[in-house]
């Protein structure tokens, strides 16, 4: 009979030893890794939550694309209301386009919404334009000294937000408005800031 040579030990550990084994360990080293990285990632979103995004009148996401994440201002002010019967008068003044004033009327008409009046003007001095959005509809409004008449439909939140129209620079755009009160400084509205006024109709 013919003797086989037994396989040299070395040969037998490079087939089944640590050799071969070694993929195995590579893969669960890197699932451990990736469970590591991603518990780790869900307790950051657990102390550092992302803040929730601002809500405008008419629904818009506040921030993000649309405002560059911007800053929201908060103030509360008192302003006279118009009644229903003078309503479609005080509209056709406005400037507001015939389907916009039929909205209004229609939602004055349902009662949902309350004619106001809110003269802006310029409180700073650095002119701008702002943007007003109240029940859905948005009105472009240049800043002056002589304060300009803008119409508000507002819901029953009573909420208006105004943003600046373009980059208000390092002063800001400094609107002002005339309350029930009179005339009444509103917060300077900075780079990436928007201003959302809380309405009490009188």
């Amino acid at each position: 009979m013919r003797h086989m040579p037994e396989p040299e030990p070395g040969a037998a550990a490079d087939e089944s030893g640590p050799a071969r084994g070694r993929p195995l360990w590579y893969g669960l080293a890197a699932g451990v890794i990736v469970v590591a990285g991603f518990s780790a990632r869900m307790a950051h979103q657990q102390q550092h939550p992302a803040p929730a995004p601002a809500i405008s009148s008419d629904g818009r996401t506040v921030g993000g694309a649309g405002l560059g994440g911007a800053h929201v201002l908060a103030s509360t002010q008192q302003f006279a209301m118009i009644s229903p019967d003078n309503a479609p008068r005080a509209l056709q003044q406005s400037g507001l386009t015939p389907d916009q004033q039929a909205r209004i009327l229609a939602g004055i008409r349902r009662r949902e919404y309350r004619l106001v009046q809110m003269p802006l003007y310029d409180e700073g001095g650095q002119g701008g334009v702002v943007t007003v959005t109240s029940g859905g509809i948005s009105q472009t409004v240049p800043l002056t000294p002589r304060p300009r008449t803008v119409l508000l439909p507002i819901r029953i939140s009573g909420q208006v937000d105004i943003a600046p129209v373009t980059d208000p620079g390092l002063a800001g755009v400094a609107p002002g408005a005339i309350t029930v009160l009179g005339p009444t400084p509103l917060p300077v509205i900075h780079r990436d800031e928007m201003l959302v006024l809380d309405v009490i109709v009188q």
